[in-house]
């Protein structure tokens, strides 16, 4: 089944408001509520006095109305007790001054004496609710991964204690830090600090290992978390809303998912303008990377509803929003929030009720789309495919390309989702990979930019492609070591023999200027010309803007596009025979023409089965015996069909043509079934 539903606050309401609200949402139709989160001190009001009176009641309630509930054990933000009674469990800045507790996620999780109090709350409250019949799952906290690093001195003895274990001698950092470089040779664990002050940040080896630091104490926060779960209540399910992509701090996900995370969960949030596909696509690339190569749908916890000042995206789009998170394998959909808050951050965040408690269009969507799910019972939701392609995600080239913006000016993650959207705009399936421990069968591996490039990482590409598996693998990759040193031999490094290149070289598009006087006055007029190359692929000549591209030296590999607008013609793509399969080269970061081309021939020799044809905006599934389209466009949208169609939504009967109004979604019988078509 899918479940619909929302994220509930009791606390923030009267007591006699509670029957009210849970009516309205059992008419509406959902099945589903996520409570808990936010409030640790109105389960905790003070240090060991826990008050459950109030939730047994709101748990009662739910229970009594049919509805599954997903309780978040709500050990951030911390209560202001805990942070007066131990400010060590402060943040610290970049310079190491204290940072009071004036907003949310202002904890170091990392603290003993934090994790101590949280971990003992975790305990109190699965242990009450484990037995509870409205339980469906714990959340394992909200939002791990947000929020900002800290840099106090109790954090930077952990980090000495980290870096000790890592590599067990003061010589084994100097050689990974290259430590002879500019005098900074350490003489033992004492003299290593965090690589930042003020504004600046240190040398690329030590900032990584700072952030695979922050990312190892983060996800062990989660594993104690998920332990006390399955420990008290081994019969609920586990999940979390977790941000492991957040750019100020994050973790490493797929380092640890499949030893914490049970029910993959994210929050659903593609933005107030449906048009901006960046957007739209970078929701379901964080869906996708939730659920990486698990064989489980996923939950969108919290499922946008409104943003900060704007009160709901156009109409039509929420409902459009919910069946797009569909195709991208969603099981539960959860709106953020229920009720417009009155007070606190997100007091403009705007929920399905309205400040004043009475309901708008936006319930209105979220109702009809969860009564639409009765007439969808039979069709096979949730959508779980079974990908043939992988698309490699790396949170380390993420942040090592962050932090060296001066040679990576495309962004990794810009890269990630240029390919995404190539295979999205075609309808393709792909499951995100790490790897270094890839799990599964793929046809098609895709490496966009991973400029870190380790022995298990490259060991995985060099096995997939010998073993009769095609790479595509894009500028930027493989460019620096486990430790983000350059590489000292042919590049890509460590696959140069892989690819049948050498990429050390490359070009920046050459800027011409010319100057010219004003009235014998000599004033500098600059005009300025940009000479960029183009990409001719086959017949076809791809032209967009290129500000990076790489001097391709081929050795055993074969040209496949070459640029154009140059004195010469130089290789664009190269592909490259290596066992039994192929692996192939752009010397361009990843970008949508250029991906598109490169797969809609490979889909053909790998015989990769694209989804349904659509226009462009039209994102469909094949999901059993039926196809699920959805229109992500302002505009009117026409596929044309072999045969007429009932529409299983609609109810509407389409002759030749299925006609999709803005943001409108149908699913009809696919036209390939045994029906005389």
């Amino acid at each position: 089944m899918i479940y619909v539903g929302t994220n509930y606050h009791p606390h923030d309401w009267p007591r006699e408001r509670w029957p009210v609200d849970i009516q309205m949402m059992k008419e509406s139709g959902f099945n589903l509520v996520r409570l808990g989160h936010l409030c640790w001190d109105s389960f905790e009001p003070s240090e060991g006095n826990y008050d459950f009176v109030w939730f047994d009641e709101v748990m009662d309630l739910f229970a009594e109305a049919g509805f599954k509930v997903v309780l978040d054990i709500a050990t951030r933000p911390a209560p202001t007790w805990l942070h007066k009674k131990y400010p060590a469990i402060q943040l610290a800045d970049r310079n190491r001054n204290p940072l009071l507790a004036v907003h949310r996620y202002m904890e170091d999780v990392g603290n003993p004496t934090f994790q101590e109090y949280a971990y003992r709350f975790a305990e109190t409250l699965t242990k009450r609710y484990a037995g509870h019949s409205a339980l469906h799952a714990f959340g394992l906290c909200n939002e791990v991964g947000s929020g900002i690093p800290t840099f106090s001195d109790e954090a930077c003895q952990r980090y000495r204690q980290w870096l000790k274990t890592k590599y067990g001698s003061v010589e084994e950092l100097n050689i990974a830090w290259a430590a002879q470089r500019w005098s900074r040779k350490l003489n033992s664990f004492e003299d290593a600090e965090f690589p930042v002050a003020g504004d600046i940040n240190g040398a690329p080896e030590r900032m990584l290992d700072m952030r695979r630091f922050f990312s190892d104490e983060q996800l062990s926060y989660l594993y104690g978390l998920s332990e006390i779960v399955r420990k008290n209540a081994p019969h609920a399910r586990e999940t979390t809303n977790h941000w492991g992509e957040n750019p100020v701090l994050g973790f490493d996900y797929l380092k640890g998912y499949n030893q914490i995370f049970d029910l993959p969960g994210i929050g659903f949030y593609p933005g107030v303008n449906p048009e901006d596909r960046n957007a739209l696509f970078g929701a379901c690339l964080h869906m996708n990377h939730r659920i990486s190569e698990k064989d489980e749908p996923i939950w969108c916890l919290e499922f946008q509803t409104g943003s900060f000042g704007a009160y709901a995206p156009p109409r039509g789009v929420l409902r459009m929003y919910a069946y797009l998170s569909l195709l991208f394998r969603s099981e539960a959909i959860c709106a953020w929030t229920w009720r417009s808050m009155l007070g606190g951050e997100e007091q403009y965040l705007f929920g399905l009720l309205d400040h004043d408690g009475l309901p708008g269009r936006k319930l209105d969507e979220f109702r009809q789309f969860a009564h639409e799910m009765a007439k969808l019972e039979s069709i096979g939701l949730p959508y779980l495919p079974k990908p043939e392609i992988a698309l490699a995600y790396s949170f380390e080239s993420f942040k090592v390309s962050e932090n060296q913006k001066g040679y990576y000016k495309t962004t990794y993650m810009d890269q990630m989702m240029q390919t995404f959207q190539a295979l999205g705009e075609d309808n393709v399936d792909c499951n995100i990979v790490n790897l270094r421990h890839i799990e599964k069968d793929y046809k098609l591996l895709l490496v966009p930019g991973h400029c870190i490039m380790d022995e298990a990482s490259a060991q995985t590409i060099r096995e997939f492609v010998a073993g009769g598996g095609t790479v595509i693998m894009t500028a930027y990759s493989a460019k620096v070591d486990e430790h983000s040193t350059v590489f000292g031999t042919s590049m890509p490094g460590r696959l140069s023999d892989v690819f049948g290149i050498r990429a050390n070289a490359f070009e920046r598009p050459v800027y011409h200027y010319s100057d010219s006087n004003e009235g014998g006055l000599q004033k500098q007029k600059m005009n300025i010309r940009r000479e960029t190359p183009k990409i001719k692929i086959h017949d076809r000549i791809l032209d967009f803007p290129i500000d990076y591209y790489e001097i391709v030296e081929p050795s055993t590999a074969e040209v496949l596009a070459v640029f154009t607008s140059l004195e010469s013609e130089l290789p664009a793509v190269s592909v490259n025979a290596y066992g039994k399969g192929k692996a192939v080269y752009a010397a361009v970061p990843a970008q949508i023409d250029l991906m598109q081309a490169l797969l809609n021939n490979i889909y053909a020799e790998l015989d990769i089965k694209k989804g349904p044809e659509t226009p462009q905006g039209v994102i469909a599934r094949q999901v059993g015996d039926s196809v699920l389209y959805v229109n992500t466009t302002s505009s009117e949208q026409q596929i044309s069909l072999r045969a007429p169609r009932e529409g299983k939504i609609s109810g509407r009967m389409h002759e030749i043509t299925l006609q999709l109004e803005p943001y409108e979604v149908e699913v009809i019988v696919r036209e390939d079934t045994n029906d005389g078509t």
